[in-house]
């Protein structure tokens, strides 16, 4: 698969930003602004693998850590017990490398991911 690179648009900026707040403990680490990144669509869901708009391509074979998660309700009427979107945020090398957006049925996703409306995010500390 071709990756076609491209700025990240604002509702991406959103995401990964409230992702990386919740995944930093304390200062988050100048590599994982985002406004030093672009993106190449990996999936129809909108998941992206990310890239430093200055660096080539990380290894493939470097080791991936998630940084932060959570979950989204695509759904127009909340369905607690219904599929939700996962969203979750990768690094490798101390860079942001990945944001993999899917939903846990493995169904269309209904409506576009909301920055603000992703919940219980969970940080994954072990990152760098």
């Amino acid at each position: 698969m071709t990756l076609i690179w491209r700025e990240l648009s604002t509702a991406e900026k959103q995401i990964i930003q409230r992702l990386v707040r919740h995944g930093s403990p304390g200062d988050i680490p100048p590599a994982w602004d985002c406004e030093h990144y672009r993106a190449a669509e990996i999936d129809d869901f909108g998941s992206l693998r990310l890239r430093l708009r200055d660096k080539t391509d990380l290894a493939v074979d470097l080791p991936t850590q998630p940084v932060a998660s959570g979950y989204f309700d695509d759904k127009e009427v909340a369905d607690p017990y219904g599929p939700l979107v996962d969203v979750i945020l990768f690094s490798a090398a101390g860079l942001l490398c990945e944001l993999q957006i899917y939903r846990s049925d493995g169904g269309a996703i209904l409506r576009p991911v909301e920055a603000d409306a992703i919940f219980l995010i969970t940080s994954h500390a072990s990152h760098g």
